[in-house]
């Protein structure tokens, strides 16, 4: 059976194109959600033996939404979007595992189009954006720093000092374990 994939999965990062060897990219704060869309323009020429289709040039958008915050990230956005600068843009893929300890990822560099902030009287200040990315995705491999592995997969942290992120218990009951019989059954 197919597994449907989950869009919690999935989390944007960013980083300043011309920080790229001085800085690591960095999660969005409390991000709602993000859509790329791929789209190419045709051109139509009419002749007499019909019209002929002609595929423009692809181009990739990605709108993200997130809940407005002081987070370094949201700021660095901002700017980009304000002074026109290159922005990198990973779409990380947590719903398979890491391989070598990297994540599945698409990578592109782009623009923010738009900086959008809707502030409506019963609900929390947003962030809406546009990045246009120069080219395509690229899929390819991404190191993910555990604090934000940890925030996305929400591992279990220990009380200790310097303790590491751990899967947390599975809650699920072991049906194949002889504890599982043990188990009382409501009465009817």
């Amino acid at each position: 059976m197919n597994t449907p994939l989950k869009g919690k999965d999935k989390v944007l990062m960013f980083r300043l194109f011309q920080d790229k060897d001085k800085a690591n990219a960095t999660r969005l704060a409390l991000q709602t959600t993000h859509s790329i869309k791929n789209s190419r323009k045709t051109d139509s020429t009419p002749t007499k033996d019909g019209n002929i289709v002609s595929p423009g040039t692809l181009e990739t958008s990605i709108d993200i939404e997130a809940i407005a915050s002081d987070d370094l990230t949201n700021q660095v956005l901002a700017y980009a979007q304000k002074k026109g600068l290159a922005v990198e843009v990973w779409e990380i893929d947590f719903s398979q595992d890491p391989q070598n300890g990297k994540y599945v990822a698409q990578y592109g560099v782009g623009y923010l189009s738009d900086w959008e902030v809707p502030a409506e009287v019963d609900s929390n200040t947003t962030i809406k954006t546009t990045l246009t990315v120069s080219g395509e995705l690229v899929k390819g491999l991404a190191t993910v720093s555990a604090v934000d592995v940890a925030t996305v997969k929400n591992f279990f942290r220990d009380t200790v000092k310097n303790a590491t992120e751990v899967a947390p218990i599975d809650e699920a009951p072991d049906y194949g374990s002889s504890s599982s019989s043990s188990a009382t059954t409501p009465s009817k």
